[in-house]
């Protein structure tokens, strides 16, 4: 009896050990597990720390060469706008304006229709302001209308080489209806016809002026409206250039 009591107790402490070593053996591997597990954590965090401090040593560079940038971009656009003030300027003063750009233009026609440029500037250096003038010789003419013809429609200067005719606009009555005199309100169509045919056509309101060259004598023409049917024509003659 005493020998099977004994068996029991000590197969009875046995498994109680037994159990409490597998306890401890669970506890120490979920320990093990934990410490496993911490570890991976602070791995990670300090991956990922690596990570973060990269990417703001990253944008922190890129902060950097686009402040650099803007401040390039900021002097380029001073630069260009002082580059723009300059050339503002000297467009001003290299440019030329009213009376010179009308010369200008006249220079530049002349030379596309084949004048020669030491002609120009012979032309040029020749012209004074104390010119060489006859007195001037006034005449008078009567305006041709659509509906009446006078024969008296034409007048001549310089010895006849030069005729002077025009037409008008009839004038109307009352009633609307065209008269044989011309209107001075209206535009007039006048032609001055050099010798040898060669036509410079003037339009416009009077009164009207025009000038032509021929040969070496300048004609300037000042058309102004006379009595009723009448246009009065002033030409002056003076030495070219």
């Amino acid at each position: 009896m005493s020998l099977g009591l004994y068996d029991y107790d000590r197969r009875y402490r046995r498994r109680v050990w037994t159990g409490f070593v597998k306890f401890l053996l669970f506890i120490a591997l979920l320990l093990a597990i934990g410490l496993f597990t911490y570890q991976i954590g602070v791995e990670q965090f300090k991956g990922r720390d690596a990570s973060l401090r990269e990417d703001v040593s990253h944008l922190s560079r890129q902060k950097g060469e686009l402040e650099l940038l803007a401040q390039q971009l900021k002097q380029a656009q001073v630069s260009a706008e002082t580059r723009a003030a300059e050339l503002e300027a000297r467009l001003a003063t290299d440019v030329p304006h009213g009376d010179l750009a009308r010369l200008m233009q006249l220079v530049s026609e002349r030379l596309a229709e084949g004048v020669g440029i030491e002609r120009l500037a012979f032309v040029i250096a020749a012209v004074q302001n104390k010119r060489d003038c006859q007195s001037p010789e006034t005449k008078r003419f009567v305006l041709s209308t659509p509906i009446y013809k006078s024969p008296n429609r034409a007048i001549s200067f310089a010895g006849g080489t030069i005729t002077v005719t025009g037409e008008g606009a009839s004038m109307r009555d009352a009633n609307g209806d065209s008269e044989a005199w011309y209107d001075p309100a209206q535009p007039v169509s006048l032609r001055i016809t050099a010798q040898g045919g060669k036509d410079y056509p003037v339009q416009g309101v009077l009164p009207l002026h025009h000038s032509i060259v021929i040969g070496n004598s300048e004609y300037r023409f000042t058309v102004v409206a006379g009595s009723r049917s009448f246009a009065e024509v002033t030409a002056d003659r003076c030495s070219f250039p």
